[in-house]
């Protein structure tokens, strides 16, 4: 295989041309004027073949939580909205959710924050710092929603980021114990014994 047909490989999409058309429809039933405003310049197989490609790896039972979800809001989602609202799971945020949450807690610690918004921020962070919010932004919703993906395929469910305790500090402090009797009578013996041992080698070798 060529490298050419490797990276082409990354453009496959599968995505059923008939569900793409019935997404469509049904956006376009529920938001009428707006979906035309929204999506109007395109043709209607420019449209479709966009909507393969953005809702390319959607499970049925994903499809139908972002419909459920596209149900109840009250304005036309662009398809990379209407994805994200698919692969939200429970009470899982999304990525524009996330990353709002993500810029409260860097100003107030104590505001909710959850792990996997959490590590997607510490990601992102030296962006942010360096290239300003727009683009930091932009990266932290590719990663989250990588990050996302995993944690649902593996059933996993949203957890909030605690922070971690400061570990104790070891205390240095040394009790001392009084010698017992005995032992100091003993170790005193030693000592006045070594200390006859090196009078007599001092003799000898003088």
């Amino acid at each position: 295989m060529s490298n050419i047909q490797v990276f082409q490989d990354a453009f496959t999409v599968s995505f059923p041309v008939d569900v793409a058309e019935m997404v469509l429809s049904r956006i376009e039933m529920i938001h009428g004027a707006d979906f035309q405003k929204l999506y109007g310049h395109l043709s209607n197989d420019e449209l479709t073949q966009l909507a393969c490609t953005v809702l390319d790896g959607i499970s049925p039972l994903e499809l139908k939580r972002g419909i459920q979800r596209m149900n109840t809001e009250k304005w036309c989602p662009k398809l990379p909205e209407f994805r994200s609202w698919c692969v939200q799971a429970g009470d899982w945020w999304t990525a524009d959710q996330a990353w709002a949450k993500a810029l409260n807690f860097i100003n107030d610690s104590s505001l909710p924050m959850t792990t996997l918004a959490k590590a997607a921020f510490d990601e992102v962070k030296h962006i942010l710092d360096n290239e300003g919010q727009k683009a930091a932004h932009y990266a932290f919703k590719d990663i989250y929603q990588d990050y996302l993906a995993r944690a649902q395929k593996k059933g996993k469910t949203q957890e909030m980021w605690v922070k971690p305790e400061k570990p104790k500090a070891i205390s240095t402090t040394r009790k001392t114990v009084p010698c017992p009797p005995e032992v100091l009578s003993q170790l005193k013996g030693i000592n006045k014994f070594s200390n006859q041992l090196n009078a007599v080698c001092e003799v000898r070798n003088g």
